[in-house]
């Protein structure tokens, strides 16, 4: 974690904004079309506080024109925001105690994910390094949005049997790379939560898909022990 959040901070010391990502990912080719189109279209809009290069296989809305949507969560697989999102990070987690004691704002974190209130807790037992679930924290503490491709510009292959984090199954994550070349996009000008971007989001977020995941990766793993 102290890696990343060093690094980032020492690209901030030199530039207003930055796109990061982790290694293992195939990027599509107008993918700093797209992250950069993002970076200048809302450098000016708050509550829009960071941009992700991946996104989900979700089923595209009917008569939705736009290439992007919002959503409640950011992601960390590839990302970009700006320099005042990022200075603002309390990532002693400051509050936390007051959070942990409080059930509604528990309940209210956990529409980013059936995950995070458990990430965030065993971030602050010491028991995983996460720069990642601060991050998501920071942004739902200001009710910040993360930018979506509707078409993915990102394809994480970090799966394999040597991977760190990411053992096991990618059912969840396959997406469908873009494959176009086009770097012109059209960006939503109302900057507020796509609700069946979300809904849909929600769902492979979910407790009932996670289990389902796990069960997935168990099998991924057992078979590479017999191979």
């Amino acid at each position: 974690a102290n890696s990343v959040i060093h690094g980032v901070s020492s690209v901030f010391e030199k530039n207003i904004s930055a796109i990061v990502l982790e290694d293992d990912l195939e990027v599509s080719q107008n993918f700093l079309a797209f992250m950069n189109a993002a970076l200048t279209r809302y450098e000016h809009e708050k509550e829009v506080y960071s941009i992700s290069g991946y996104s989900f296989n979700l089923k595209k809305q009917q008569q939705y024109a736009d290439d992007a949507y919002f959503l409640n969560r950011a992601w960390s697989w590839t990302w970009a925001t700006w320099k005042d999102r990022w200075a603002k990070v309390d990532w002693k987690v400051s509050d936390y105690q007051d959070f942990a004691n409080d059930k509604d704002q528990r309940a209210a974190f956990s529409k980013l994910g059936s995950d995070v209130n458990t990430m965030l807790d065993k971030q602050m037992q010491g028991k995983i390094d996460s720069w990642a679930i601060r991050w998501v924290f920071q942004q739902f503490k200001v009710q910040g949005l993360t930018l979506y491709p509707v078409i993915s510009k990102v394809y994480n292959h970090g799966f394999d049997e040597v991977a760190t984090h990411n053992v096991g199954s990618n059912r969840r994550y396959i997406t469908q790379l873009d494959s176009s070349a086009h770097s012109n996009f059209s960006l939503p000008h109302t900057i507020s939560v796509n609700r069946n971007y979300q809904d849909q989001f929600n769902k492979l977020m979910s407790i009932p898909r996670r289990i389902l995941s796990r069960i997935e990766s168990l099998f991924v793993q057992i078979k590479r022990r017999w191979l």
